[in-house]
């Protein structure tokens, strides 16, 4: 290898010539055997580079379809810098309850939709709803129709309340402070405070 790689070599760099050197050990026929080392393991010897590809075409490769010189008559298809549209469904202006997409993060059993509510007031890209105790502008893309029956009544959904929960009143009355218990710091030597361990006080 060592002889093949200084009868290759022109500058060098020998790492560059590697590869071809031994692409040219296996693929050289040996005088010995009359086959080259990549025949007697692969059974076929290996194609180099300059095989991969033919110099002629073939008789049956059509040179022009004459796709290129129609193609110059196609304009390019214009680039979507938009969202696309949402979908709205047909019986949501007239409807009288909805539900509301619940887009924030839910946990994995909760409902994707929030619900029903009553609508107060139909707008084109939003809708005014009655939510608990106010009224919230909701976009019309998180909305869907709720089909009730109005004879059984319709029980009104009431929004998840936001923040922190409120602090529960306590049910006893707490008992009178008793003075604290005096610690009694004690020092070392050196002047640093020794806690004793709570076991053995």
């Amino acid at each position: 290898m060592k002889a093949a790689l200084r009868a290759s070599l022109v500058d060098s760099s020998w790492v560059d010539r590697l590869p071809w050197v031994l692409l040219g050990l296996r693929s050289a026929p040996k005088e010995d055997l009359r086959s080259s080392s990549a025949q007697l393991v692969l059974g076929q010897s290996l194609r180099v580079p300059g095989e991969f590809l033919h110099s002629g075409l073939g008789p049956g490769v059509v040179r022009n379809f004459g796709v290129q010189g129609e193609a110059r008559f196609f304009s390019p298809v214009a680039a979507h810098h938009c969202l696309p549209r949402s979908f709205i469904p047909k019986d949501l202006m007239s409807a009288k309850y909805v539900f509301i997409r619940h887009d924030a993060h839910r946990s994995p059993l909760q409902a994707p939709y929030d619900g029903p509510f009553r609508v107060l007031e139909v707008g084109h890209k939003s809708f005014l709803i009655e939510m608990g105790t106010g009224q919230d502008r909701v976009s019309v893309d998180r909305l869907k129709p709720a089909h009730v029956l109005q004879e059984d009544g319709v029980e009104l959904a009431r929004p998840a309340r936001r923040g922190r929960p409120p602090n529960p009143a306590p049910d006893i009355d707490p008992l009178p402070l008793a003075s604290p218990p005096q610690v009694v710091v004690k020092c070392s030597r050196r002047g640093r405070v020794v806690r004793v361990p709570t076991r053995f006080q």
